[in-house]
């Protein structure tokens, strides 16, 4: 069962900012999908760094950008907006790698902290590989 914490404790996204983009209902019913989008979209921004296809590292950082702006979660909005910042100024590959790693980095973070919070499910796959390890002994 996860634990669950008060909104003004998270400390990936400010509640209140995110609330001032909708309803609390809405929010929430946002939140429950958000780490496995969120997830997939941190995939395809590895995939295209590691295929060196800046433009599609980008837009799927920009689209990053714009759901943690309308969650609240600044931290990742200013991760991400400085990884689009390096792209546009066509910025070393290794800096580039950097910025991405730590976008993803602040991702994974802001989903432990939503599932944690009971916001959402843990999808990820290694709650999944518990599930069917799970239901594989019944």
């Amino acid at each position: 069962m996860p634990e669950k914490l008060r909104e003004d404790a998270l400390q990936h996204m400010d509640w209140k900012r995110a609330l001032a983009n909708q309803k609390e209902e809405q929010l929430r019913a946002f939140l429950a999908d958000y780490p496995a989008d969120l997830r997939k979209k941190v995939q395809e921004m590895h995939q295209a760094l590691e295929a060196k296809d800046y433009e599609r590292l980008q837009e799927a950082a920009q689209q990053v950008m714009g759901s943690a702006s309308f969650i609240g979660a600044t931290q990742l909005h200013n991760c991400v907006s400085d990884l689009v910042e390096a792209i546009d100024l066509e910025s070393k590959e290794s800096y580039i790698v950097d910025k991405t790693a730590r976008a993803a980095k602040e991702a994974e973070e802001l989903e432990r902290e939503l599932v944690r919070a009971g916001f959402a499910q843990d999808s990820s796959p290694a709650a999944a590989n518990n599930a069917h390890a799970c239901c594989a002994l019944l």
